[in-house]
């Protein structure tokens, strides 16, 4: 047995078979007894980091329930639980917990953590004994430490400690590795590092040399010179360091006057104004032609004062966006360019505007002891140091407009006769680009911003990315599995380079295995997690749910319950238990920050990573919560499909009314109202709309224990998937999951129901001999349940079925005994629908004669409803007899007679099928300007067919 916590909790035997524990508190409980292994853990320490500081009563004797189930998991005497005193211990070979390991290798190698023993001096041979230890020591992780380890407090309190210990490794190895000429071999695992720990910039400098990669180690070393991890950058003033500007070496350097020690506000020539740069723009930016035209563009009006504002969400690329323009349009500011991280969605953001002008007004030339005290007194000398000035000021990763307003320059005066309006070859004054997650309509709306939102990568784009990442030769020996790799990423640039960095550290790896492994549901975030560091994608996206408000952040959690990436607002209220007007405006907060897309009124689309991130986070749901939402998701389906089944005439062949036959409209204790029945075309688009939702909510009712919840949505689905003509090569895993329901309720009017749908679907696939056992199933099940009508209507449906695939000769004699056995009194009202059925069956079989003989029959057999559905189905079975029969004026007769009694019948459906007979009928004898206005009299009042 094994357990491993340095990236996802993953427990397995030795032959490799997974038996990771499922439920997050049980994932929790083994985790804390792994992290402390060997060593004996409270009972209230257990409780409190399990549930994360908020145990319910019951919380002790459920944690003993926990341990009893870890025993059983823990079975084969390699790993013991014991229980010593009042607490418990995990005991064993400890080389069978990552975390253990990790730190023994650690220890071995002489890596300790600041507090503890002085790390061991670095050996200088080129065989150093510490190098395979710390090789061994990094090969551990897999992702972010605990990552889904169900107790966030457990997180908090053991992965920072893990994590900074992986980057002395990582700073101790490359070292070593450089000492032997071998730092080549650690440049993929130090970019991710040193992209956020600046102190490492110098170690990836020293790799990349010795990898005959010069211009990028020089590129390293220019970022650690200009700003050292832990002191201020050369110049910075007194807040400097915290403000996040970095002087700039580029083309319109320092010039005279621009110490710290300047005169505040003096006038300073326009090539002596410091320029403030961001890093370097990456080598790999790539793509982007449209949105860098766009920001060409954009220039002309942001000269006036209109801030230009690149929003997107998490991982797109906005500042790799304008760093990369930035260097482009760099003649264009000759007065300098400033770059100032705001980090509105940062752990320790968003930054105060005041310290934020401190920094400006120190880099501007501003005097430390002559910075103004308060927020409007630097705002207001900030705007007039640029007023006039050709100056590019980026604001990246703003918050909100109340923290971008003190920073905006002023607008330049309207251009008088005296005064040009743009300076040549570029604004006459600053300009202002602003970075956000967040779309800031309030900065659209006061201050005339100019907004570039920022999409994903296209699919030339990611190739491209990932060519160069990885390489040319890498990539072509895939093509397709490096197209998936693009769509496992979400075409994120953030999560493309991720996937890159991972694969490059693998040279054994083909881009198939790493698809492979971001396909898995549960562990395929943790690949992309940055190995421990704060740049994974899970990071990025944890740090904007951390600025949503409690009731949006329940919202998106409860999201996660769904199982698809398009959500309507109607099923959101459903699933939080909001009301509906409270879930819309929620809904607009979380598209404010792009975790969720209104991609049409009331439609919100999530991309597959983000929809990870919100079933991560569902997963630590309190269970009864989580239970009661499903609850509600399992009802919100079931009544829809209620509604769309309803929406079809009484006597169309369907059981009954759509509703189970206890009467429910919604699942075991739901309470979901039922909606209003939908019409034909409404219920198509919703199901085309829904039907992968709806074939997951199948399986999760099975899952969660609800059979007769999952056995009513999966009959009313296949209803209507036989009423829409879907594609149903997915179907059958649905409808076999509601069959295995429909026998666990024990149930066997639901039995004979699902029987016949299965086999409805394998005739549909020409596998007859199965559908036949099934259909025979079905018979015998609503024979048990003694009912008649359900017997003949799960012939009739597979009977029609048998047409639609051709197979008269099967669908005939079928028909023939289902008219015999439909004798009054006991089944004569189904004996129209039977005899209607066998006219048409026989019209394709080439019997037109026998056909219309049936159809008489089938109008003689309703002559006591005269006015019923069933009347206006045999009128249009004989309609279809005499064109046959050569008889065409006749029916077309016929045909508008069939219209007319739909019309009386007050059935859309059937009106619109009866104008599409007479239509087919005209356009066959060349009458096409006839047939086009019946066609658009049935639109008119029926709308299209669904």
């Amino acid at each position: 047995m094994r357990i491993d916590l340095l990236g996802p909790v993953a427990v397995r035997r030795d032959d490799g078979t997974a038996v990771t524990p499922s439920a997050p508190k049980r994932r929790a409980l083994l985790s804390v007894l792994a992290v402390r292994f060997d060593r004996l853990v409270a009972p209230d320490e257990l409780i409190e980091l399990v549930w994360d500081g908020c145990a319910p009563p019951t919380a002790r004797a459920a944690l003993q329930g926990h341990v009893a189930g870890l025993r059983r998991v823990l079975d084969d005497g390699s790993l013991t639980l014991a229980t010593r005193g009042a607490g418990y211990v995990l005991t064993g070979d400890p080389d069978r917990v990552d975390v253990f390991r990790f730190q023994v290798l650690c220890d071995r190698a002489g890596v300790q953590l600041p507090g503890r023993a002085d790390d061991a001096e670095p050996g200088g041979s080129p065989d150093d004994p510490a190098l395979p230890l710390l090789r061994a020591a990094l090969d551990l992780w897999r992702g972010p430490a605990l990552a889904d380890c169900g107790s966030a407090l457990l997180r908090e309190r053991t992965a920072p400690h893990l994590a900074d210990l992986r980057l002395r490794v990582l700073d101790r190895l490359a070292d070593g590795l450089c000492r032997a000429g071998r730092g080549g071999e650690l440049v993929a695992e130090l970019s991710e590092a040193a992209a956020a720990r600046p102190g490492l910039a110098v170690r990836l400098a020293g790799c990349l040399d010795q990898a005959g990669r010069p211009a990028e180690a020089a590129q390293w070393r220019e970022r650690a010179t200009l700003r050292p991890a832990d002191a201020p950058g050369p110049g910075a003033g007194a807040g400097g360091e915290r403000s996040g500007l970095r002087p700039a070496t580029g083309p319109s350097g320092p010039g005279p006057g621009a110490g710290a020690g300047a005169a505040a506000g003096a006038v300073r020539p326009r090539t002596g104004l410091p320029s403030v740069e961001p890093p370097p723009a990456d080598r790999r930016f790539v793509g982007r032609a449209a949105e860098l035209a766009r920001l060409d563009a954009a220039l002309a009006p942001a000269a006036e004062g209109r801030p230009i504002l690149v929003t997107g969400p998490a991982g797109v690329g906005k500042t790799g966006l304008v760093q990369a323009w930035a260097q482009r349009a760099a003649d264009r500011f000759p007065d300098g360019r400033l770059h100032v991280d705001l980090r509105g969605f940062a752990e320790d953001g968003p930054r105060d505007p005041a310290e934020v002008l401190g920094g400006l007004l120190t880099a501007l030339g501003v005097a430390g002891e002559e910075l103004p005290d308060t927020l409007d007194e630097r705002a207001r000398r900030f705007r007039e140091l640029l007023t006039g000035r050709r100056v590019l000021l980026v604001l990246d990763d703003a918050r909100s407009y109340e923290q971008l307003a003190p920073l905006l320059p002023d607008p330049p005066p309207a251009p008088g006769p005296d005064r040009a309006s743009a300076a040549p070859g570029g604004p006459a004054g600053p300009v202002t680009v602003v970075t956000s997650r967040s779309r800031l309509r309030r900065l659209l709306a006061r201050e005339g911003g100019i907004p570039l939102p920022l999409d994903v990568l296209s699919r030339d784009e990611a190739r491209e990315l990932l060519v160069r990442t990885l390489g040319a030769d890498r990539v072509a020996v895939d093509p397709p599995a490096a197209a998936a790799l693009a769509e496992c990423c979400d075409h994120l640039p953030l999560a493309l380079r991720l996937a890159s960095a991972r694969l490059a550290a693998r040279p054994g790896w083909t881009p198939a295995d790493l698809v492979a492994e971001l396909s898995d549901e549960q562990a395929g975030h943790a690949a992309l997690a940055g190995a421990g560091g704060p740049l994974g994608i899970t990071a990025a996206l944890d740090l904007t749910y951390r600025t949503l408000p409690p009731a949006a952040a329940r919202l998106f959690t409860l999201l996660g319950l769904h199982p698809d990436g398009e959500i309507g607002a109607g099923t959101a209220a459903t699933l939080a238990d909001l009301p509906p007007a409270t879930a819309r405006t929620l809904l607009a907060g979380l598209d404010a920050v792009h975790l969720l897309e209104e991609r049409a009124p009331g439609r919100y689309t999530r991309r597959g990573l983000v929809r990870r991130f919100g079933a991560r986070l569902a997963a630590d749901l309190d269970c009864d919560d989580r239970l009661a939402a499903l609850d509600r998701l399992i009802g919100h389906y079931l009544a829809a499909t209620a509604a769309c089944t309803e929406g079809g005439p009484a006597g169309d062949g369907s059981f009954g009314d759509g509703a189970s036959h206890d009467g429910s409209a919604g699942g075991p204790g739901t309470g979901t109202p039922r909606p209003r029945p939908l019409a034909p075309a409404e219920a198509g688009a919703w199901f085309r709309r829904e039907e992968n939702t709806v074939r997951a909510v199948v399986l999760g009712a099975e899952q969660h224990g609800r059979p007769a919840a999952a056995w009513q949505l999966a009959h009313w689905a296949g209803r209507l998937y036989e009423r829409t003509d879907s594609d149903r090569t997915h179907w059958r895993t649905t409808v076999e999951a509601g069959l295995r329901a429909a026998h666990a309720c024990v149930d066997q009017v639901a039995v004979a129901r699902l029987s016949t749908d299965l086999a409805v679907l394998l005739v549909d696939r020409r596998v007859f001999r199965s559908a036949t056992e099934y259909l025979e199933r079905a018979v015998t099940a609503a024979d048990r349940a003694a009912d008649e009508v359900l017997r003949h209507r799960c012939r009739a449906r597979v009977a029609a079925a048998l047409v639609r695939a051709g197979r008269y000769e099967q669908a005939v004699p079928l028909l023939n005994a289902l008219v015999a056995e439909a004798r009054p009194p006991a089944a004569g009202h189904l004996r129209a629908g039977a005899l209607a059925e066998l006219a048409d069956a026989l019209v394709l079989a080439g019997a037109p004669g026998q056909a219309l003989e049936r159809a008489d029959e089938a109008l003689r057999a309703c002559a006591d409803r005269p006015g019923g559905a069933d009347a206006v189905r045999a009128t249009q079975s004989r309609a279809r007899a005499l064109d046959a029969l050569g008889a065409g004026e006749a029916a077309e007769a016929t045909a508008r007679l069939a219209v007319a009694l739909a019309r009386a019948v007050g059935d859309a459906r059937l009106e619109r099928s009866s104008h599409e007979l007479l239509a087919d009928l005209l356009h066959a004898v060349g009458r096409t300007a006839e047939a086009q206005a019946v066609r658009r009299e049935a639109a008119e009042r029926g709308g299209a067919a669904a």
